[in-house]
């Protein structure tokens, strides 16, 4: 909310259109990057933080002004292909490079803008706030892609052509709260249970935080086989949640921000277990995670899983920075310590 191929490829590539026409132009963009070598810098030998391990990350800058709002990120299997939308409706897609398991670079990044329903590129911020990215297979396969917006708030599904572009989405069908709740408070996160898991196929959505009527509940929806079930997180310690992500025995891990001007921005990660999303409501979770000021953190917005090569569960972790040079594009890589 607040507010790669190759190189080689990435150089020969000029323009790609697919049906939708004009709004599915992807452009390449230049990209700097720099490592964040320690989650903590005052103590750079710590990689363990509760149930994660530190990975390393990377700190992302851009002459092109596009680059920006990054609010919900996925990635394939092979934890190669990076694809980010932004809360102004432009996509992004790139491959993550590594030298030994550890995250050194993004390469061939391109930009295009998301087409909306009636094939034609999304114009006005109300229509364009996207925040959450998922998989419609719930692993990272780029076969099709769901995106939740939250000012007019909505869920689209994406085909995805043989070249990568986005086609034009069908609408999702949703619960009527859905289109009721708070103004810029909207849908903040989706994830799609994967197959083999308890709840196979569901999607699973939430609010960005509480309702205007003092409940201490943000609000969600299990979707399975078109039929909806209320399903609610307890907000605590002033948490919103930013992303919400399935792993593969059903799980979902949830990511959350917090910002005062006393305390500044801090980052939560929490875990579900499957049976939590079947049983009493609210759910609590495990809190696996927080990170305030003293880490290398801004504004987490979107949270992506994926099994490496050594078999480890990753979370990559994304910022917005809300096009604002006070702020940073990061992106973090944690292993899941079981």
């Amino acid at each position: 909310m607040r507010r790669t191929r190759s190189g080689i490829l990435a150089g020969l590539l000029i323009s790609v259109f697919a049906s939708t026409g004009p709004g599915a132009a992807q452009e390449s963009v230049p990209v700097r990057t720099a490592p964040v070598a320690a989650f903590d810098a005052q103590h750079p030998e710590q990689t363990r933080f509760g149930s994660l391990r530190y990975l390393g990350g990377l700190q992302i800058d851009s002459a092109d002004s596009r680059l920006g709002g990054l609010s919900g990120i996925e990635i394939t299997p092979d934890g190669r292909t990076v694809t980010l939308v932004s809360d102004i409706g432009d996509l992004f897609s790139g491959t993550l490079d590594y030298t030994d398991g550890v995250l050194t670079g993004l390469s061939g990044l391109t930009v295009s803008r998301l087409p909306g329903e009636d094939g034609r590129p999304l114009s006005e911020k109300y229509g364009s706030d996207a925040e959450s990215l998922r998989s419609t297979a719930g692993n990272g396969q780029r076969s099709g892609f769901l995106i939740g917006f939250e000012r007019d708030t909505r869920i689209l599904a994406y085909p995805v052509g043989g070249d990568g572009s986005f086609g034009t989405p069908k609408r999702v069908a949703m619960p009527a709260a859905v289109s009721r709740l708070p103004y810029n408070k909207g849908l903040e996160g989706i994830a799609v249970i994967p197959e083999r898991a308890p709840n196979a196929g569901a999607t699973v959505a939430f609010s960005e935080s509480v309702p205007d009527d003092g409940s201490s509940v943000i609000p969600g929806w299990l979707i399975v086989d078109g039929q909806t079930r209320d399903i609610g997180l307890r907000r605590t310690d002033d948490f919103d949640l930013t992303d919400i992500v399935a792993l593969p025995d059903g799980d979902l891990i949830v990511l959350e921000r917090r910002f005062n001007m006393l305390m500044g921005v801090a980052m939560r990660v929490r875990r579900l277990r499957a049976a939590e999303l079947n049983g009493p409501q609210p759910m609590t979770g495990e809190y696996l995670f927080t990170a305030g000021m003293a880490y290398a953190v801004d504004n987490m917005e979107g949270v992506a899983v994926h099994h490496d090569e050594d078999g480890r569960t990753v979370l990559t972790i994304v910022s917005d920075d809300n096009f604002s040079a006070l702020q940073r594009t990061l992106l973090l890589q944690f292993e899941l310590v079981e």
